[in-house]
């Protein structure tokens, strides 16, 4: 088959035959297979690495640009106190927030591109692996960087940044890997009868877990072993991951009479026709709202993971190690909360998912205008537990979309949304930076504001999206009911025939 003139839509109808000649076997009557590991060590090792860096690296931004751009001396900008740090402080801050709308705007173009092609080909192709190992690529490649940077120091505030940030939206960031990862888990457990909830959970939980580990010693090794003690240790992570991927990790439903490039110019259409086709009821209406949740979610958390830790060490004269802890005590909570609603709003209130959504936002709402409002650390810490379940936005978005699709629709959908969240991520993040930037010296809260903008915009959509699935459901309850009464008249008609030839 040739790759310039292939047909993507016959590859996907040749893939589709594929999985479900051959895994009929495997799917019918055979016994789910047992738990065994699948990627929590990858993703652990990775999450991890990422935790333990994320501090380590702002502190590297702020130490650069107070430095090397603002020529203080070292001892002004890790040990100064009183006014003149104060002063060090917003303006090292301003600089990397300045520097921050150009390099956010790159990085997430880059990855968006990454995503529409390399999406589409592991759906055609059966291929998950690539797509594991190439973002653990490109952190690898970035920390080595960071080393190197730190090993010859000199570089500028706008080297370090895009040194950091280009290997990382090459690789297509750590939403690519997530991607992956649960669709491997798709493919293994179609493959042999698991449990994809159960699974995917566990998967969830340990990523979790090891977001709360990272977020706790990533500061502690900083304070007490410097850059040279986070650095080494994040890539050594990293590096294993990779190695527990490439050695351990095997593809599941391999494609190979589909020759397609990942070039190929016909997979970012395929994916986005496959987005926008008509569907029947209201299910692309559902589709286009939890695809506006979707992007909400991603600027939100865009827009912490940029400026939160600037935004607490500037307001409320938190460390490093200050702030690990408050990360890992609001996932504990973000832990519980997810418990909570899973146990409790789903199993036995059997709150529909559209609901659960509506009550994420008003509890997110709930506890960012506190925030705003806050002056003390002890009114922060009380805050996560009023937005304990602001994360159910996340846990029910997915399971809302699946319903309106096919599963072999999955891949490609989940892709393309991830393109356009980090294409929002493209326009959204350097406008968080250029709103921080211009209001940290006399309203540092004023980047919280779009965020209960969006909360709203996003409890509408779900506002809407229940009320469009009670007409669905209206709509097919009458339809099966127009099918019964077909049924009885069609079984009352030679009834009626046999009387009239037999009086």
């Amino acid at each position: 088959m040739n790759e310039g003139t292939v047909d993507v839509y016959e590859l996907e109808k040749l893939r589709g035959q594929e999985e479900n000649d051959g895994n009929k076997s495997t799917r019918g009557d055979s016994q789910p297979e047992k738990y065994r590991i699948l990627l929590e060590p990858a993703l652990v090792g990775a999450m991890i690495a990422i935790n333990l860096c994320q501090t380590s690296l702002q502190n590297f931004y702020l130490r650069t640009a107070c430095t090397v751009d603002l020529g203080n001396s070292l001892e002004v900008c890790a040990k100064g106190v009183g006014e003149e740090f104060r002063q060090a402080e917003a303006a090292s801050q301003i600089v990397v927030s300045g520097v921050n709308v150009s390099r956010s705007f790159i990085g997430s173009l880059i990855a968006t591109v990454v995503l529409l092609f390399v999406g589409p080909w592991s759906d055609c192709s059966g291929r998950r692996k690539p797509l594991l190992i190439l973002p653990l690529v490109g952190m690898s490649v970035m920390t080595t960087g960071v080393i190197l940077m730190l090993i010859f120091p000199g570089a500028s505030t706008v080297q370090v940044l895009y040194a950091v940030q280009i290997p990382m939206s090459l690789g297509g960031n750590f939403g690519l890997l997530l991607a992956a990862a649960f669709s491997h888990i798709g493919d293994v457990c179609y493959a042999t009868g698991r449990d994809v909830t159960r699974t995917m959970g566990t998967h969830r939980a340990a990523i979790q877990i090891a977001h709360v580990v990272g977020a706790v010693g990533g500061p502690l090794l900083y304070r007490y072993l410097g850059f040279f003690g986070v650095f080494p240790l994040v890539l050594f992570l990293q590096l294993s991951s990779l190695m527990y991927v490439i050695f351990a990790v095997k593809d599941v439903n391999v494609n190979t009479e589909n020759k397609v490039s990942v070039f190929n110019w016909k997979l970012p259409f395929a994916a986005i026709s496959c987005l926008i086709r008509p569907r029947e009821d209201y299910k692309r209406i559902i589709v286009m709202l939890m695809l506006v949740v979707g992007l909400g979610d991603r600027m939100l958390l865009s827009a912490e993971v940029l400026l939160a830790y600037m935004y607490y060490r500037y307001k409320f004269h938190w460390d490093d190690v200050m702030f690990g802890s408050f990360l890992a005590y609001k996932n504990v909570i973000s832990f519980i909360g997810t418990l909570l609603i899973l146990s409790v709003l789903k199993r036995r209130l059997r709150l529909a998912d559209e609901t659960v959504g509506m009550l994420s936002c008003v509890s997110y709402v709930l506890a960012t205008s506190g925030l705003i409002a806050a002056s003390t650390t002890l009114c922060v810490f009380i805050l996560p537990l009023v937005g304990i379940i602001s994360q159910g936005s996340q846990v029910v978005q997915r399971p809302i979309l699946n319903k309106q699709i096919q599963p072999n629709e999955q891949g490609k959908i989940y892709s393309v949304m991830g393109a356009f969240e980090s294409a929002i991520q493209t326009m959204s993040s350097p406008l968080y930076s250029l709103l921080y930037t211009k209001t940290v010296a006399n309203l540092p809260d004023a980047w919280l504001l779009p965020g209960i903008v969006l909360a709203f915009v996003q409890f509408s959509s779900y506002v809407f999206a229940k009320k469009l699935s009670q007409k669905s459901s209206l709509n097919g309850t009458a339809h099966v009911d127009t099918e019964k009464s077909t049924e009885k008249t069609t079984e009352k008609e030679p009834n009626l025939q046999s009387k009239v030839s037999n009086p």
